[in-house]
């Protein structure tokens, strides 16, 4: 998949990305399969003649607000009160990246974070795993008390 333009404002369309930079993501077979039956599923017309993957009717860009609705819906047949949007699905990536044991620099690069400052602010730690780091911790201080009381009893 190649990124390479931006929509920073209203109908503006930049042909560069944020860091200026095109960013070129290798997809695995299965993906791309699926994009692939979606593109042959668009309607005939301005949908399947454009250059975007998820095009409007018209085969332009779609609104920024077009995901709103959708997770709305989902989140109120899950009956979930939090709030949960699109932007806020940024965070989501590098979360399970980082569960899945992602490189940081593989993870930068597909999420297009230069630095790891930002890839940082975009990630957050999980409940999971702050249990998981104390559980080692523990771990290490039991195993520590442990080596001490059998190295008194032989002496």
């Amino acid at each position: 998949m190649l990124l390479r333009r931006s929509n920073p404002a209203g109908d503006e369309i930049v042909d560069q990305t944020k860091t200026k930079l095109d960013q070129d993501i290798p997809l695995p077979p299965t993906l791309m399969r699926v994009l692939r039956a979606h593109v042959a599923a668009l309607p005939p017309g301005p949908m399947r003649a454009s250059s975007y993957l998820f095009p409007s009717t018209t085969g332009g860009m779609r609104s920024r607000s077009v995901l709103d609705k959708p997770f709305r819906d989902v989140l109120k047949a899950l009956g979930w009160t939090l709030k949960l949007t699109p932007k806020g699905m940024r965070r989501t990536f590098n979360d399970l990246a980082r569960q899945a044991h992602v490189h940081d620099i593989i993870l930068r690069a597909i999420s297009g974070h230069q630095t790891e400052r930002m890839q940082r602010h975009y990630s957050t730690a999980q409940q999971e795993e702050m249990r998981a780091a104390v559980g080692k911790v523990i771990s290490i201080a039991t195993a520590r008390l442990l080596r001490r009381r059998r190295a008194k009893k032989r002496l």
